[in-house]
């Protein structure tokens, strides 16, 4: 398997059927034998998981899975459990609503190839980013604010650390989500932090992105646990930092 789409899921009944037939007919176009697609149901209420399934019935010329695992763990649980039991040697996670269109991967893939990375991520605030459709600005405003604060803490460099686009081979799939812990909305943050002390360089790669409805995370509830989570990554992974800082000191 070359290609493992990761799409996590929490109640997206309403959203699976345009998601799964966009990202089946790009793949079908461009890796019929070669890629999968995996919805990892995160102890969803409604019928996520019988959709997929019917979808993936009625459509078997692309291998369609539902991974599930009991309980509403966290968006960060899902992918981090989806990466882990992907089988593709590339592993691309995307949110369920295609904010980023799945034909943005070709961009990704470029990118990485001509930086030489194993790790790509979709930006949003980079000078050639294309937003076909904006947040409100409030949103936007406090995007921005907690993307310092992960630079201050975290992933310094990184312009954008919670766009949900993101491509690891599989290597540094094993080896980055083997070690992250977090299973809410800082798990991006805390990947992209494992990777980096792990020595991987990221490709952050301009994308185009369109806003949509029906964000399930809250800028009051979830804004504070989100700071409070990236204070976390730097306590979580303590010996990782000292290793990371012992090898840059023997290069000096």
């Amino acid at each position: 398997m070359f290609l493992s789409v990761i799409i996590p899921a929490f109640n997206e009944e309403a959203r699976l059927p345009i998601t799964l037939t966009a990202t089946r007919e790009y793949l079908l176009r461009h890796l019929p034998q070669d890629s999968e697609i995996l919805v990892i149901d995160d102890g969803s209420s409604d019928k996520t998981a019988e959709i997929t399934r019917l979808f993936a019935a009625k459509h078997p010329d692309i291998p369609i899975s539902v991974l599930s695992y009991g309980g509403n763990r966290g968006k960060g649980y899902a992918v981090r459990y989806g990466m882990l039991h992907a089988t593709g040697d590339w592993r691309l996670f995307c949110d369920a609503d295609l904010a980023t269109p799945i034909e943005e991967y070709a961009v990704l893939v470029e990118d990485m190839k001509a930086k030489n990375c194993e790790i790509g991520i979709g930006s949003r605030p980079l000078r050639t980013s294309h937003l076909l459709v904006h947040q409100p600005w409030y949103r936007e405003a406090l995007g921005r604010g907690f993307n310092k604060v992960v630079q201050m803490l975290a992933v310094p460099g990184i312009q954008d650390t919670q766009c949900g686009f993101k491509m690891f081979s599989a290597k540094a799939s094993a080896e980055v989500f083997h070690l992250c812990k977090l299973d809410r909305y800082a798990f991006d943050a805390e990947a992209l932090y494992v990777a980096t002390k792990l020595g991987y360089a990221i490709a952050e790669t301009p994308i185009r992105w369109s806003h949509k409805d029906g964000s399930k995370v809250s800028l009051i509830r979830d804004g504070s646990r989100m700071v409070f989570d990236l204070l976390r990554i730097r306590l979580i992974h303590q010996k990782l930092r000292r290793a990371y800082k012992k090898r840059k000191d023997t290069k000096k």
